[in-house]
């Protein structure tokens, strides 16, 4: 998804600083970990602008690849990579370029630079946010693998914001809807290629005894209901988990 989702407050404060920059001559710089929206917020302020990652963009300036006088605005990813990132500003300046600048953090080394400045929050404090993007993401899966998986039955990982999001729920669907045979299926293609670097079966065995020990240890809590549902002796489990270091 391209589009800038604005549910939060925080992210509708920063939709209309963007619109309000889309008016003006003037440098922008948008700031904010990765996958929180901030190339889709630089569309927002020049939608017909050339994309760039900026140190691709220093290089290709480095190598006369490209000439400043052929841009009026570009938008220039990570800038914060840049070398010289003063004066690398101050050239596009002396071109009259407006520059739309995205960076993974704020510094005050090249900040001074940009007349706009906006902070994009992570997901984790823009829930209203979260909550429309995660349906989002759950209608594209449903549909590209023809299921009706709810968000319920998904664990959402946000810890990198949309990307990890995206990832938590496309294996959520996966995992939700797979038969037994399409598991059968990935197994053998996963073993297959795990014999080239350990081909010991107490080494491959560890790869379905340590998922087995940890879902059945969340679904029966106790080692003694552990061992009763596994039809194992209870000595047998302790060895297995201290074996692979799953002491809680």
């Amino acid at each position: 998804m391209n589009e800038f989702i604005a549910h939060s407050q925080a992210s509708k404060n920063a939709l209309n600083m963007a619109t309000l920059a889309s008016t003006l001559p003037v440098a922008v710089l948008i700031f904010g970990e990765i996958g929180v929206g901030k190339k889709a917020l630089a569309n927002i302020i020049a939608s017909d602008a050339t994309h760039y990652d900026a140190l691709d963009f220093q290089e290709m300036l480095h190598e006369n690849s490209i000439k400043l006088e052929d841009f009026d605005v570009l938008i220039l990813s990570d800038i914060d990579k840049v070398n010289n990132i003063k004066q690398f500003i101050e050239k596009l300046e002396k071109n009259n370029i407006k520059l739309i600048a995205t960076a993974t953090q704020e510094k005050e080394s090249f900040s001074e630079k940009f007349a706009v400045r906006i902070d994009l929050s992570p997901l984790s404090q823009r829930k209203e946010d979260l909550v429309v993007l995660s349906d989002s993401y759950l209608e594209e899966a449903n549909q590209l693998f023809d299921t009706d998986v709810k968000i319920d039955n998904i664990k959402l990982d946000f810890s990198k914001n949309s990307i990890t999001l995206k990832e938590s729920i496309y294996r959520g669907v996966i995992f939700d809807s797979i038969t037994n045979d399409q598991i059968a299926i990935l197994l053998e293609s996963f073993l297959l290629k795990q014999m080239d670097e350990r081909s010991e079966y107490k080494e491959l065995l560890e790869i379905f005894e340590i998922p087995l020990i940890k879902a059945s240890r969340t679904k029966y809590k106790s080692q003694l209901q552990m061992a009763g549902a596994l039809n194992i002796n209870r000595n047998t489990l302790r060895k297995k988990i201290n074996q692979y270091g799953l002491e809680e």
